[in-house]
């Protein structure tokens, strides 16, 4: 039985090739689904032509293959090696016939199983993206290689079993999904399990939701808003794509352990479970999810309908799916947001773009599917869809949206590259384009968009990124502020090659120069005492979240002292309404200003200052209101009063706060780092037998404070295991306490040392989650950092560990020369 981490990556020169060879014209796929232990079978015809006499392989990636035909003739099984099966082919027509026993996954990826704890059900859902398609059913797993799908289903006959198209029951524990359309591997889903479901339709389009059973509750809370953004949204991108929805039925799954936010399958789209909140919700966080069901139905027609042809035009689904869900959530949903775009997102793609593991958004030249998958960030998402932003200003609706068109006219069903998109829009009337495309999309790194003030006008300059000078052009708009806070000035400015002089209105405090938060740039003001004396009071949520992603950048480019930023965020949380800004500007404080930006002997009195200001919106929050709540989490984290905790736990609350799952174990989770209480994490566990507590509990024990809570975490997160993967990635998340850098210091050099060989037991997304949020970013030394490099240099790594270690060792350098810097 060959192990998932022996498979061979499909490198592009095979996809090439494959892809002039074989045309696919039908894949059926027959489960079994019926047995018990940890396989299934997976039997698959693929009906497909070849364009001449040609040696080439299959991707099945099972735990055993027990026949395979070619044209009714055996082929030989014992080929079968490293996740391929060698076929020799003739000229023409082909059936293909492949026999297989497959295992279920624990780490969200090929057919994950999961096991519920709170009535011990068992749900499925299939995961086929990157490369995991092979890990459940035989295929020629890539992206342009599409075709119709059928598949034949046994299940026990209580489930529910949706998937890519219209599900039937044709005899007592059977289905038949049959999916018209063609559809590329890595799309291809299954969702089995004995689900709860809820039906609606729009349109004339049947619409439904499935979670498990122990969520019926919160779906029927939550399933009315659901509904509402999914109906809107349909609405939406119909009006500006001018093609209906091509898949049919339109399935959400929300489901377990999933790793992503969700995944875009046509017709079944799968989101993870947290997005059916079992807690109190505020209104940021239902704006979230918005997002994400807006994101996953834009991918309809981005990356479904028109599919990329190689993974490196990955950014052709994910940046226009980011940038037309804010448009859609802004303009037609109750969910404004470009807010969170700017607080959370592009603050995301701003770190990816400034590590050493930067990389254009268009173009990347991935030789093979895995390393492609190490540009799956940040930069994909966020970047692309601000650079989309910046070129929708210039081109205009009617061109920008007249292209899309035309795009998805011409590739209907069918496969595309970037220049195919650029063709679009040149033939809807943009001029340009190439020299835009090189500049904004094939060269990596942040402009700095500066200012420099004298007298009564504002010098306004762009300083390209030293190792990419590339030559960009930024429409911002300049704003300038009095020291109250209030709007005095603002106009449009392109900012390139030349400098804009601005002339500036008596008693200006502040200038902004993207005051719309409209451009991908890292922002300075030229003087950091006026930015951070205005920010508390700007009128504006837009400049707001400029300055506030500002202060960040400027921390982790060792340009502003921590301890300064700190005070200032501190105080600016207190006058802030947004609870997503709260949210995201406290959470920064505590985990980076109070952690590794931290000497430690500081970290504790820095922590309470986080704290006092938590404390402080409490009380000075409409009770009951998202704010109050936001900033409550906040004190809850951040409190370093056990007795206070337990009081809360008590249901001795601030009026306008309610007890809920979700709070109960915040305070148990920082209870276990204060007073090592174990048996009260166990308490909590039996009190609260979910999924969702699990994670929780497994976050708690790593972060008890004694040494056999550490050996045993680590065990977890080193070693072999079943474990899942949401446990897995809440024990690495807690491990690491900045509080506790004593206790976890011997664990520092063992994560150099260790971390390497788990790509032996672990594979895709879980291997380098494992490895990133495991990394100690809170022993923020010189020692650490100088072994850092030296395991980078020395070691052989698998792509997604070096990836997790280069993005890791980043931040831990920043927060040293900050150190260094600043005291510490």
């Amino acid at each position: 039985m060959p192990r998932q981490t022996d498979q061979i990556s499909l490198l592009r020169t095979e996809a090439d090739n494959r892809a002039v060879l074989l045309t696919i014209r039908q894949t059926q796929v027959e489960l079994d689904l019926t047995g018990g232990g940890d396989t299934f079978s997976s039997k698959t015809t693929i009906e497909f032509d070849c364009a001449e006499q040609a040696e080439t392989f299959l991707d099945f990636k099972g735990a055993e293959l027990r026949s395979a035909t070619v044209d009714g003739a055996p082929a030989d099984v014992r080929s079968w090696s490293r996740g391929r099966l060698p076929l020799s082919l003739a000229a023409g027509p082909h059936t293909v016939v492949i026999d297989g026993v497959m295992s279920y996954s624990s780490d969200g990826e090929g057919l994950h199983r999961h096991v519920d704890p709170a009535d011990q059900q068992t749900y499925l859902y299939a995961m086929s993206f990157l490369d995991a398609g092979p890990r459940w059913f035989a295929c020629f797993d890539q992206p342009d290689l599409k075709s119709p799908y059928r598949l034949e289903v046994r299940a026990p006959e209580h489930w529910t079993v949706v998937g890519n198209g219209p599900s039937e029951v044709v005899a007592p524990g059977r289905w038949r999904i049959t999916a018209e359309r063609p559809l590329s591997t890595y799309y291809v889903t299954l969702v089995a399990g004995p689900y709860v479901s809820l039906f609606d339709s729009h349109d004339g389009i049947p619409l439904g939701l499935h979670v498990r059973a122990s969520l019926a509750g919160p779906l029927e809370a939550e399933a009315a808003d659901i509904f509402e953004v999914t109906k809107a949204s349909l609405d939406y991108y119909h009006s500006v794509f001018g093609v209906r929805y091509p898949f049919g039925e339109y399935h959400q799954a929300f489901v377990p352990d999933f790793n992503a936010g969700a995944m875009e399958n046509p017709g079944c789209v799968t989101f993870r479970d947290q997005l059916i909140f079992r807690a109190r919700a505020t209104a940021s966080e239902r704006a979230s999810r918005a997002g994400v069901i807006a994101h996953e139905m834009a991918h309809m027609w981005f990356g479904d309908l028109v599919t990329m042809r190689w993974w490196d035009d990955l950014w052709l689904n994910e940046s226009f799916a980011e940038y037309m869900a804010a448009r859609c959530c802004d303009e037609v949903t109750r969910y404004p947001a470009w807010t969170e775009f700017g607080i959370l997102r592009k603050d995301w793609g701003a770190v990816a773009d400034q590590s050493p593991s930067t990389h254009p958004v268009a173009g990347n030249g991935s030789v093979d599917a895995q390393s492609a998958l190490q540009d799956f960030d940040g930069i994909s998402y966020a970047k692309g869809a601000a650079v989309l932003k910046q070129l929708v200003s210039a081109l205009g609706d009617t061109v920008f949206l007249g292209g899309l068109r035309d795009y998805f006219e011409r590739h209907a069903f069918g496969n595309a590259e970037f220049a195919d998109l650029l063709a679009a829009w040149t033939r809807a009337g943009a001029v340009g384009l190439d020299h835009w495309a090189q500049q904004w999309l094939r060269t990596s790194g942040m402009d700095r968009i500066e200012v420099d003030r004298s007298g009564g006008s504002a010098r306004v300059t762009r300083t390209p990124p030293m190792e990419v000078p590339a030559d960009r052009t930024h429409a911002v708009t300049v704003a300038s502020y009095n020291a109250s806070g209030e709007l005095l000035s603002s106009s449009g400015a392109a900012v390139g090659r030349q400098p804009v002089q601005v002339d500036l209105p008596n008693g200006t405090a502040l200038v902004v120069p993207d005051a719309a938060d409209s451009s991908w740039a890292r922002i300075r003001f030229g003087d950091w005492s006026s930015a951070l004396a205005t920010l508390p009071l700007l009128s504006d949520s837009a400049s707001r979240v400029v300055v506030l992603n500002a202060v960040r950048d400027a921390v982790r480019s060792a340009e502003l002292n921590p301890a300064v930023a700190l005070d200032a965020l501190c105080t600016a949380a207190r006058s802030e309404d947004s609870d997503v800004v709260l949210r995201s500007v406290l959470q920064f404080a505590q985990d980076q200003l109070a952690g590794p930006y931290a000497p430690p002997a500081e970290r504790v009195r820095r922590t309470q200052l986080v704290n006092a200001a938590a404390d402080d919106i409490v009380a000075a929050s409409e009770s009951g209101s998202d704010r109050q709540l936001a900033a409550f989490r906040i004190a809850i984290r951040s409190s370093d009063d056990a007795d206070e905790l337990h009081r809360w736990l008590r249901s001795e609350l601030p009026t306008g706060v309610s007890l809920d799952p979700e709070l109960s174990w915040a305070m148990v989770e920082r209870l276990a780092i204060l007073t090592a209480d174990a048996e009260l994490i166990e308490k909590a566990l039996r009190d609260d037998p979910s999924a969702s507590a699990e994670a929780h509990a497994a976050r708690a024990r790593a972060g008890l404070p004694t040494a056999a809570a550490k050996d045993a975490a680590w065990e977890l997160l080193m070693r072999p295991s079943t474990t899942g993967a949401y446990e897995l990635y809440a024990t690495a998340e807690g491990f690491f306490v900045p509080t506790q850098v004593e206790l976890t210091r011997p664990f520092v050099s063992a994560y150099f040392a260790e971390i390497a060989d788990t790509a032996r037991f672990r594979t895709g997304w879980a291997l380098g989650q494992v490895a990133l949020l495991s990394y100690p970013s809170s022993a923020s030394t010189r020692s650490a950092l100088e072994l850092a490099d030296r395991t980078l240099a020395e070691t052989d790594l698998a792509p997604a560990v070096r990836r997790s270690l280069v993005d890791g060792t980043d931040r831990l350098r920043r927060a040293v020369s900050s150190l260094e810097s600043f005291g510490g």
